[in-house]
């Protein structure tokens, strides 16, 4: 099997490490960035998987810049692939060894997900079934080929190495806690690669429906959303920024708030920011279709 590195970020995971370290310390080596949990999350790793390597970080930095540590990482230490997995998700036994033997076989996907499913493996992750729909997948697919899909939640990605070389790591300026995922699915598909589920390979997201405030929810879902449109290189700056206003309007009925027109003002003094980020991705995949 090739050599693969397993990067978890962990936050007051405490509750789910054993499911989700347990299901591949057998199979690959493990990245550990703990984000100053509270919980004792960094000291269950310490104890329980030794064999990890395990960063205690003194503050949280979120989720795109611990994952680029790894990447880092898995660059200087000659792995084949890297594998994101989420705290609060698992993976059924066998199902990293079926998606290793299918990027092999399929170099031309960048990102490849088992399927994301509930815990108990009775139904499908609610986002993840969007993501088939969107796709126009049925449910009940099956076979060991890839299927291909716009995009998919980075709780379970498995990357070939050389396509972090090709298209660089999260931004995590613009995406330090979300979006990096969507964003970074636009990226391999700018540089023409694919995003793919392996139907065979089984997996869990764990993320039973959780209260969350309205501010923050305002904010991933408007202004990261947003946020990842502008980012988009395939789609015209001025086009995406139409869509936005009209986004802004329909979030705020949505919401039955104005925090979306705060948003907006915080995007308008990001377009510098995403401006540059643009430039670098056109100049960047120049140098490498030369």
């Amino acid at each position: 099997m090739k050599k693969v590195l397993v990067i978890v970020v962990t936050f007051n995971g405490l509750h789910w490490l054993e499911r989700c370290l347990g299901s591949v310390y057998a199979d690959a080596d493990l990245y550990v960035f703990d984000n100053d949990s509270t919980d004792g999350s960094a000291d269950f790793v310490a104890a329980h998987f030794p064999q990890a390597k395990l960063v205690r970080s003194a503050e949280n930095l979120g989720f795109s810049k611990p994952n680029n540590l790894g990447f880092d990482y898995a660059l200087k230490h000659g792995y084949d692939y890297v594998y994101l997995l989420n705290q609060d998700a698992w993976l059924e036994e066998g199902a990293l060894e079926k998606l290793v033997a299918a990027a092999e076989t399929h170099p031309e996907y960048g990102v490849l997900s088992p399927m994301q499913m509930t815990e108990g493996y009775k139904d499908l992750d609610g986002q993840f079934e969007k993501v088939l729909k969107a796709a126009g997948v049925a449910k009940s697919v099956q076979g060991s080929d890839p299927l291909e899909v716009k995009r998919v939640m980075a709780a379970h990605w498995l990357i070939p190495v050389r396509v972090i070389r090709q298209i660089g790591p999260f931004e995590e300026d613009l995406f330090p806690h979300w979006g990096q995922d969507d964003e970074w699915c636009n990226r391999l598909h700018f540089y023409g690669l694919k995003v793919g589920i392996i139907p065979e390979a089984r997996a869990v997201h764990d993320r039973a429906l959780r209260e969350e405030p309205l501010e923050k929810l305002v904010r991933r879902n408007y202004y990261t959303g947003s946020l990842v449109r502008l980012c988009n290189p395939a789609i015209p700056l001025f086009a995406g920024f139409l869509f936005v206003i009209l986004f802004t309007f329909v979030k705020a009925a949505k919401y039955k708030s104005l925090l979306t027109f705060k948003y907006f003002r915080q995007l308008l003094r990001d377009l510098p920011r995403v401006r540059a980020h643009r430039k670098a991705l056109y100049s960047s995949r120049i140098l490498t279709l030369r």
